[in-house]
């Protein structure tokens, strides 16, 4: 009998075949045994799951592990985000349900074997994993009657095809140590394209209705992409003490680890797929476990544009009519500068104007950059600062020769007005597309504006790194040291808008 929890050839071939092989430990009993029935049950799973819907690049997917009778479905809804994808690795999470394991185990070489073949460990993602913590351990033994990993080889085998894994089976780890680990798998594996996969089943054993209530919250805690939420979250709901309820999520570390590396690899975005848990195939409710399906992706560059412009919008502090009139300031003063006259007073009387605030004034030519200069500080009114700034931009960007007047009309000008700074905690704080970066260190400084970002597709640490190599001056990882990094945002317009 199946449990609802505890329950190849690669399909292409060009992976050589070396090495010792990790037989099936639950084929037969979680899912079907023999090759033609098990790619029809995996296929049938993913027709039924349909086309994914989800948008941008999918970094990571959370997935349950239970026999296929109960979760299988809901695993579909997962794979077919990822279903003929290019990946030269995979990363597979989960937790250990038969033996102890210290830390991490990963499995180190040869090949794990399902009916559908044999998919071949990258032995040097392994060494290079095993050697970047001592949190990560070399532990093949452990894995040869764990399920959380093997239930979810025939899903990757029919939707990729030419992938290696590394197996990773974890005990709970606190949340300081799983977003330490996600950021160090992040290291290791960002010069391949990966696919990181969390083996994770929901509540276990409490009513049908409390179980979709702690799962509901469970899932709806996932979509902050917060851990230390996520963790808040399952103690709130244990501590409710619901009659059987024995745990929130049986891969937790798994979860949290992958979302964790995920979001250091650039993933912004996460989605639930599908729910469902035991009492919705065998009728039983009394006692349940639930299910749920997830991938975490990153935002195409131009959605992550549409998503700001959209938001900046909404937010913006400035009407429309106060936005051209600064936009007509900036283009007033550039066009006087270049014919070596005095710039206009401005007879300004809206009082967001005279506000004291800093802003950048960026120039475009064919959507191509052509001068950015900027004032942090806000300690003249923002009408001066825009006038200033634009001229400064036309004339004094040292990366450019002055803008010549027969170029200005075919200019277009960008303002970004700068909200207050305030210091960054932890990268956790940091969001792309919304937030500009001011990192220092003595002396030295360097900034970009929030839109940066979207522009170049960079991930958050990507993002830091570059600031402070190439605009301050620093070491790239000086913002994990003595460098003081402070987050701003901007009311962002251009006359094209």
């Amino acid at each position: 009998m199946a449990v609802a929890c505890s329950g190849s050839d690669t399909q292409g071939k060009s992976h050589k075949e070396v090495g010792k092989v990790r037989k099936p430990a639950v084929a037969g009993t979680f899912y079907p045994g023999r090759q033609a029935e098990l790619q029809k049950v995996v296929d049938g799973f993913l027709d039924k799951a349909g086309t994914s819907h989800v948008k941008g690049e999918v970094i990571g997917i959370i997935s349950p592990h239970a026999g296929y009778v109960f979760s299988g479905q809901v695993a579909a809804y997962a794979y077919s985000a990822v279903k003929n994808a290019d990946y030269d690795l995979v990363l597979l999470l989960g937790p250990s349900h038969r033996v102890f394991v210290t830390g991490a185990a990963v499995y180190t070489s040869g090949s794990f074997e399902t009916p559908l073949g044999r998919v071949q460990i990258d032995e040097e993602s392994a060494k290079a994993i095993i050697n970047s913590h001592s949190e990560f351990t070399a532990d093949d033994a452990s894995h040869s009657l764990e399920h959380s990993l093997e239930v979810q080889l025939p899903f990757l085998q029919r939707v990729l095809k030419d992938f290696k894994i590394v197996p990773i089976i974890t005990r709970e780890l606190p949340t300081h140590r799983c977003e330490e680990l996600g950021r160090v798998l992040a290291d290791c594996t960002k010069d391949k394209k990966v696919l990181l996969v969390a083996s994770s089943d929901l509540s276990h054993y409490p009513t049908y209705e409390d179980a979709s209530e702690a799962d509901g919250e469970t899932l709806e805690s996932w979509k902050t992409m917060d851990l230390e939420k996520i963790a808040s979250k399952e103690d709130e709901i244990l501590h409710r003490r619901m009659p059987n309820l024995s745990c929130t999520m049986c891969g937790g570390t798994a979860v949290m680890i992958v979302m964790a590396a995920s979001k250091a690899l650039g993933a912004d975005t996460i989605s639930v797929v599908k729910y469902a848990n035991s009492g919705d195939i065998t009728g039983d409710k009394s006692g349940v476990v639930g299910y749920g399906a997830a991938v975490i992706a990153r935002s195409s560059r131009e959605q992550r544009k549409e998503e700001t412009h959209s938001k900046q919008r909404k937010e913006s502090f400035l009407s429309d009519p106060e936005q051209k009139k600064l936009l007509s300031i900036a283009r007033r003063s550039i066009e006087a500068a270049l014919k070596q006259k005095s710039v206009p007073q401005f007879e300004i009387h809206e009082s967001s104007l005279k506000a004291p605030m800093g802003a950048f004034v960026t120039l475009r030519k064919m959507g191509e950059l052509r001068g950015c200069i900027g004032r942090l500080m806000a300690d003249r009114p923002l009408h001066k600062v825009i006038s200033e700034m634009a001229v400064a931009a036309a004339t004094q960007d040292h990366r450019f020769s002055p803008v010549s007047p027969p170029e200005l009309e075919s200019i277009d000008i960008e303002i970004s007005v700068l909200s207050p700074m305030k210091k960054m905690t932890s990268i956790e704080d940091l969001t792309l597309g919304t937030h500009g970066i001011l990192i220092t260190e003595g002396a030295r400084s360097g900034c970009y504006l929030p839109q940066v970002a979207d522009e170049t597709g960079w991930s958050k640490e990507e993002f830091l790194r570059r600031c402070c190599a190439e605009k301050a001056g620093l070491e790239p990882d000086a913002w994990k040291g003595n460098a003081e990094v402070f987050l701003f945002t901007a009311d962002v317009f251009a006359e094209k808008d």
